[in-house]
């Protein structure tokens, strides 16, 4: 019965986001850490798979999606067990300018997904740039800014950050 009805909740739930009544958030890219490449291949409407350019070794996938509405790349990062090991967004890709609100909007979103206190870790000497940090449970959450490059970092906490 509870299979029965988790698989009906999720079909329900692909449906609504297909049909764009439910958006895709930051919670469900975060999903994909521990997941099994096969599982994910689906995800947000199905990822590409990406290799290193000789072909031998398989790095993740990538989604074009959306999240909260607005266009997004999605890395997801694999290990040589082929299970995902870490998540990032690329919210711009350097081609448009970052707004000041648009910062804050994304730091809103994680603040409100971690409800943890964002940590402002300021802006590198060597490269110019601006991170700041969300720990929550055993996910650490890391948003930078470089120039008009705005990325999401998704990382479980291992070995001694645990």
């Amino acid at each position: 019965m509870r299979k029965g009805l988790f698989v009906f909740s999720m079909s329900l739930l692909c449906a609504l986001m297909l049909m764009g009544c439910a958006q895709a958030t930051i919670a469900d890219a975060a999903d994909l850490i521990g997941k099994a490449d096969a599982d994910i291949a689906d995800a947000f409407g199905g990822g590409e798979e990406n290799w290193t350019s000789d072909q031998s070794t398989y790095i993740g996938r990538i989604y074009e999606t959306e999240l909260y509405g607005e266009p997004v790349t999605v890395y997801a990062v694999c290990g040589a067990e082929k299970t995902v090991d870490a998540v990032s967004i690329w919210i711009t890709d350097g081609e448009q300018e970052v707004s000041d609100e648009q910062v804050q909007t994304w730091q809103d979103r994680v603040t409100e997904l971690t409800g943890a206190e964002m940590q402002d870790q300021g802006t590198a000497e060597e490269s110019g740039t601006q991170s700041w940090k969300w720990s929550a449970g055993d996910t650490f959450y890391t948003l930078r800014l470089l120039d008009n490059i705005l990325t999401l970092d998704i990382n479980p906490a291992v070995g001694e950050l645990h």
